[in-house]
């Protein structure tokens, strides 16, 4: 337990709109380019010129493992890394929305005064 939970005190994480609208930004630049990888890497599930001989097939199927169907295949990687970067980008979206539906609020809020004369 933090000092702030000991006190009882609320913890709360707020984020600038213009800064979440760069990673926002960021966030799909880096998936496009974690795609792009698996695309590649997916090509990889035949790997050729490493001769007829037992050890080389051995070593293809390592090699052809280590990139498509194997444990801890890249293209599995790769597609966790994808979905913890949507994520990323949903939650910095939620804090653009919220600063957008705070400042509604306040607008409207602001226009119900009544302005003195």
């Amino acid at each position: 337990m933090s000092s702030n939970e000991d006190s009882g005190a609320e913890v709360s994480f707020s984020l600038d709109p213009d800064t979440a609208r760069l990673l926002v930004t960021a966030c799909g630049e880096y998936q496009m380019t974690l795609e792009h990888l698996s695309v590649a890497a997916a090509k990889l599930s035949w790997v050729g010129g490493l001769g007829t001989l037992a050890s080389g097939r051995a070593l293809q199927t390592k090699f052809e493992e280590k990139a498509v169907g194997g444990h801890d295949a890249l293209v599995d990687v790769l597609a966790s890394h994808i979905a913890v970067v949507e994520a990323m980008q949903a939650q910095f979206q939620a804090c653009i929305d919220n600063a957008f539906d705070q400042e509604s609020s306040n607008v409207s809020t602001l226009r119900s005064i009544d302005q003195p004369n």
